[in-house]
């Protein structure tokens, strides 16, 4: 099935899509790379749009305060108006937001031009009305945080490597890697952490190796049972709680993927393939490994999805959204089409039969 054919929100952001959040009541954030920011409500309304620094990296909603991950700044805003509450600077690019415990948690991180690499990063913490509670400055660069049994994590690349507890105030607790290489990319599941290698190597949260793949992993996705790896040649892997492989799909270079939507017990897993200014969008029934539907747009920069809906943005600022019912009935009507279309033609060459014989 064409994903165009069923979608259930199709809005403009006018700028190149940077940043997507959609919210647990099915309100969207979108921010863009040039630092505008927007709330549609559940209907699809338009509810507010804002201005901030620059590019939006990273939105975070408590139901109070938005924070966004707004080039060299943090930048807080009002949920109900999108007015600019405060805006602090960080040392060197701001590139992620999370709420922590009522607190606001940012990663920013310094890359020089002459290096090519990073040379400093920091971890910050501030309240929510923005004051500065501390920053812890390192050599390490933080790719992401993430959440697990009341613990916040920082998955960090060379030298040190390895998980930063990075719950409570400096100085945090290091937990080494199994294989000594730099972490690229993590995520959050229902009882543990996941976080992937430049080796391939599938770690949780407690240093365990649960899955070796074939290349840099650049995406991990936790599923309603198991999980799905994709590494930096676009090759995805759909494996058990355990780590045994499921299913496997080859193809571009993957730019995003999300676990949205429920069909038949099973979540379903949204994967963007880059094919050249354009990207192909995958839904994936993870229990089967069947690809269920796809569908072409703009290259697709950010993705976000819960049980009932999944959301996309694009770089020619297209935001698109689907929803689960509606989804689900276009998924059933395109299964019973081709076989009541194939059954006619049966019944036309058996009376064609018929006629030759008679």
């Amino acid at each position: 099935m064409d994903l165009n054919e069923a979608t259930w929100m199709v809005r403009s952001l006018d700028e190149s899509v940077s940043s997507l959040l959609l919210t647990e009541d099915n309100q969207v954030l979108a921010g863009g790379w040039d630092g505008r920011l927007v709330c549609w409500d559940q209907e699809g309304t338009l509810r507010w749009s804002a201005q901030t620094n620059d590019r939006i990296n990273s939105i975070a909603c408590n139901g109070a305060t938005v924070v966004v991950a707004s080039g060299l700044h943090v930048v807080a805003l009002d949920w109900e108006t999108g007015e600019q509450q405060w805006s602090k600077a960080l040392e060197g690019s701001a590139d992620e937001v999370c709420w922590w415990q009522g607190d606001i948690m940012a990663i920013s991180s310094v890359y020089d031009i002459e290096h090519n690499d990073f040379i400093e990063s920091a971890v910050w913490r501030f309240s929510e009305r923005g004051d500065e509670l501390w920053v812890e400055r390192m050599d390490e660069r933080p790719w992401v945080m993430v959440e697990v049994d009341e613990t916040l994590y920082a998955g960090l690349g060379r030298p040190k490597c390895g998980l930063l507890d990075i719950s409570a105030a400096p100085p945090f607790p290091h937990s080494p890697p199994p294989t000594s290489s730099p972490t690229t990319c993590g995520t959050g599941g229902r009882n543990r952490g996941l976080f992937g290698q430049t080796d391939g190597t599938v770690v949780t949260h407690k240093g365990d190796v649960i899955s070796t793949e074939t290349g840099s992993v650049e995406h991990l996705t936790c599923m309603v049972s198991g999980f799905v790896a994709t590494t930096d040649e676009g090759h995805a892997v759909g494996r058990t709680p355990s780590g045994e492989e499921c299913w496997t799909s080859k193809g571009h270079p993957v730019s995003a993927q999300v676990e949205a939507m429920v069909d038949q017990g099973a979540s379903m897993l949204w994967l963007a393939r880059n094919d050249g200014v354009d990207s192909t969008l995958e839904v994936w029934a993870t229990d089967k490994g069947g690809c269920l539907a796809s569908g072409k747009f703009s290259r697709i920069r950010s993705m976000s999805g819960h049980p009932e809906r999944a959301a996309i943005g694009c770089e020619d600022g297209t935001v698109v959204v689907w929803e689960r019912e509606l989804l689900q009935r276009r998924l059933s009507a395109d299964q019973t089409e081709p076989s009541t279309s194939l059954n006619e033609r049966e019944s036309a060459l058996q009376a064609k039969l018929r006629a030759l014989r008679g």
